[in-house]
Order: C-alpha cells, then structure tokens, then sequence
C-alpha cells in the first residue's frame, strides 16, 4: 500500500484507538500523514460515530436538541469568517443541519450531504433543506456552488485527492471551498506529551490525519489556490485539564471548548480577564508555531 497524498512509501505500527480497538496505522514520512486503510462510510451511515467518538472515550452523547444548540453556536464563527457573498452554499458532512439553517437565514440557498441517515433525514423532514447521501448525488443535481464548508470531514475521506478534485469541481468560478480538520501535531501531543491524550487521539472513523504539510501538499494538488493555517481551539484551561486529570471532558464543541468564557461568568473583574489574556497569548504561540489543534484550508478556484 502507497500514501493516499503522494503514493510514496509508507510504513505501519500497531495502534489503540480510542475505544480500546487495535488497528494498524500508516504513516508517510514525506508527506507528515497517518491514515487507516479501513473505509468508515458503512458505520457512519449506520449512526456509530458517535458511540466510538464519545462513549468509547466515557463522556455522554448529547440528544438532538443540545446538539442543536452547541452546532449552531460553534456555526456562527465559521460562517462570519467564510460565508462571503451567499448564493448556493453546501455543507458536506452537515450533520442535523445547523449551518445550512444559519446560511438560510443570511440569505443563501442550502443544500447539504450527510452519509448518516437518521441526521440526512432530518435535514430533509425538518428543515425543508436539499440533503444528499453522498457526493455522487450532489454531482447530479448539476448545481455549483458559491461556498462549500467541509468541517471535521475531512479526517473520514478515505481517499483525499480524488475526493477534493470532486468537490473543487462543484464550485463556481471564485467560489471557495472552507476545509477545518485536526492538526496531527496537537499541542497535547507536541507540547504536553500526554500519553492519555494520545491513546484518545485515533479513532477508528477518523481515518486521514493531517499535518500541515500534508494538507499542503494534498491541495497542491488541486487546480485551485489554496492557504492553510492553524488555529488553537481549545484553551490553556482545557490543556491543564489534561495534565492534571488525563481524561477528557465535554465541552459542547467540536475542537474547542468555552471554559475561558465560563471563568468570566462565574469569577468576573480583574481575574477573569487575567485568564482571558493569558489564555489569548497562549493560543497565539502555538498558532505562530502552526501547533493549533485545527487545520484550516480555504480553497479558491
């Protein structure tokens, strides 16, 4: 087997992901990415991402109206930095369709694709919004798109290039395509070296896992322009947690937490934003040393 990214050399270790499971991971030195071979399409269908990416790690699976809410709040920021002009916009792994609702209000048209059913669903029942099964339907529609927001996908893409050839096809001419997907090099992992956050790193849905240099190298690729950067979303309290407990804990938001705003809430005055500066400049080193715990990858084409 060859680098899904480069089709060089790859070498394999055994690894336990994070629900006790052993699987062998890959690795490409040159492009600084890991990935499983498996393909995790069926099990996300079936609605099992959330039991091998919540309950396998102990913490609880939020229902649908919480989920609601927490997606819609960790929405706004995306679509304030990457929503731009409206027109059609598509979400790819939309989840209960949260953004898409958000997009709609702010004047685009919505479509979405979400492989699990139970959520597909209820994009199409509830909220009235065009969701797909997969990319080869959305293809047929015929449309293009003015942005397209791919968020926390991309690490369940067996196949990167081909698959981001595909999506880049469904754009317009200067619509933009908004990739956010973890960084291989977390700070808990670089920084911290916490063993406990690395026995709960890999998960066996999530099969891509990108450095850098290997998203990089992946939207080189592509007959389009592309920037990448880090960004740190999880905050100097999150990572002290770690330290101290070496065991996660539900935030309400995927990649990130809010515990600087909750200190503010309950301490107030000059301590709280004594937290908030500290915590600020934090983020800010590990950005500037692209350690954030998120990629982030706009393509233009």
């Amino acid at each position: 087997m060859t680098c899904p990214i480069c089709a060089g050399p790859v070498t394999f270790t055994t690894v336990q992901v994070r629900g006790g499971r052993t699987l062998e991971l890959g690795r490409c030195d040159a492009c600084d990415f890991e990935f499983f071979a498996h393909d995790p399409s069926e099990g996300l269908a079936d609605d099992k991402l959330d039991a091998a990416r919540l309950t396998g790690a102990g913490l609880p699976v939020p229902d649908l109206a919480e989920d609601f809410v927490n997606g819609k709040a960790q929405s706004i920021p995306y679509l304030d930095a990457y929503l731009g002009d409206t027109g059609n916009v598509l979400e790819i792994g939309c989840s209960w369709g949260y953004l898409l609702d958000l997009a709609r209000e702010r004047g685009a048209q919505p479509y979405g694709i979400e492989l699990n059913r139970v959520r597909r669903e209820y994009v199409e029942r509830e909220l009235g919004i065009p969701c797909d099964g997969s990319l080869d339907d959305c293809e047929r529609r015929g449309l293009r798109f003015r942005t397209i927001f791919m968020l926390w996908v991309l690490e369940y893409v067996r196949e990167p290039v081909e698959y981001l050839r595909r999506v880049v096809d469904l754009l317009e001419d200067g619509g933009s395509l908004v990739v956010v997907t973890p960084n291989l090099h977390d700070p808990l992992l670089e920084i911290w070296r916490n063993e406990a956050f690395r026995a709960f790193f890999h998960n066996e849905f999530s099969v891509s896992y990108f450095s850098m240099r290997a998203l990089e190298r992946l939207l080189a690729q592509l007959e389009a322009s592309a920037s990448v950067r880090t960004v740190e979303g999880y905050s100097l309290v999150s990572h002290l947690s770690w330290f101290l407990t070496n065991a996660p804990r539900t935030t309400g938001v995927v990649g990130g937490d809010r515990l600087v705003e909750e200190i503010a809430a309950r301490v107030g005055g000059d301590v709280a934003k004594l937290v908030a500066d500290v915590d600020a400049r934090y983020r800010t080193l590990l950005e500037e040393q692209s350690l954030g715990n998120q990629l982030h990858a706009v393509v233009t084409r």
